[in-house]
């Protein structure tokens, strides 16, 4: 762990953060924005046309056999989106509604499926409804339209909208406070860290990363491809903030000592409990991914912590 030369004062700092009140001007800009992107659908009759949105079923076919992937039933698709590939919703122009027709097309060479990339295949497509997209007015029927509980009226919105802007706001409001309390502790001390210390830290800013795409159901290497990146790359981004991490939790570490912050057996219960509750796990299955040790570190960390943010003084 870090070496701590020197501890800068850590209760009574002083801070001027911003407060931010949500406006009837940002309210309103949300709302044109949802309004744009929730357009109105009129269905239309006559033939598929640039722009349309259609609803279809379809099935690929190669060398006439179905291939997986290949099939959907009730599919919403706007010609022109560019959703599927060359050559598709252009040989939809021209269908009407109760259609069904063959569309010859070859899967570009870099697809992604290589038993499908450069392959002639034939999609089978039935057209069950054409409409016209409109912009979408703001009424009361719009925001019905939107299937949000307990909202029906433009005054709703307008009021549920308000409420979710200040709830922005004022999180962005308290982890400015914290930021500008921990960054004045930081340059009030003299820290020595170590490549190891740095390098602890990262691992788990790349766990966090992780996680956070886990959720979005997507791996970190698939999320660098598409960035253009690699791990590498990742690192040296994520350097400076690894080391001010790491700066951090030797300061932090520090307070504990000298505060003689400890955290008792039964506190360390509550917290595994807790982790059992919010991840449906057991107790004893908790305890196989987490050491009591590292919780009770964890735990003196956030009382110092907030130790540091309640003796602050806050200017607005």
């Amino acid at each position: 762990m870090g070496k701590v030369n020197k501890l800068g004062q850590y209760k009574g700092i002083e801070v001027k953060v911003e407060k931010h009140t949500a406006t009837d001007e940002e309210v309103n800009q949300q709302i044109e924005a949802m309004v744009a992107q929730n357009p109105t659908f009129v269905e239309k009759d006559g033939e598929v046309e640039h722009g349309d949105m259609t609803t279809i079923d379809f099935e690929g076919f190669k060398d006439g056999i179905a291939f997986d992937g290949g099939k959907a039933e009730g599919h919403q698709l706007e010609i022109g989106s560019g959703q599927f590939i060359p050559g598709f919703e252009e040989q939809m122009i021209g269908m009407k509604k109760g259609e069904t027709r063959d569309l010859n097309l070859t899967f570009p060479e870099d697809y992604g499926m290589a038993d499908l990339a450069g392959a002639d295949v034939i999609f089978k497509v039935k057209l069950h409804k054409i409409e016209n997209k409109k912009d979408s007015e703001l009424n009361n029927e719009f925001v019905a339209s939107l299937n949000v509980p307990n909202m029906e009226t433009v005054e709703d919105l307008q009021n549920q909208m308000k409420v979710q802007l200040q709830s922005q706001h004022d999180q962005k409001y308290r982890t400015d406070v914290e930021n500008a309390i921990f960054d004045k502790l930081i340059q009030a001390s003299d820290v020595e860290v170590s490549d190891e210390d740095i390098q602890r830290a990262m691992e788990q800013h790349i766990q966090h990363i992780r996680m956070e795409l886990a959720q979005q159901g997507m791996q970190l290497e698939q999320y660098l491809q598409m960035t253009g990146a690699n791990e590498e790359i990742l690192r040296q981004q994520l350097e400076p903030s690894a080391r001010q991490q790491a700066i951090f939790e030797a300061i932090i570490d520090e307070i504990v000592t000298v505060e003689n912050i400890t955290t008792t057996d039964e506190e360390v219960d509550q917290q595994v409990e807790m982790i059992a509750q919010q991840n449906q796990m057991t107790k004893e299955d908790v305890l196989t991914r987490i050491q009591p040790d590292d919780l009770k570190r964890d735990y003196n960390r956030m009382k110092a912590s907030q130790l540091v943010i309640q003796s602050a003084q806050i200017n607005n």
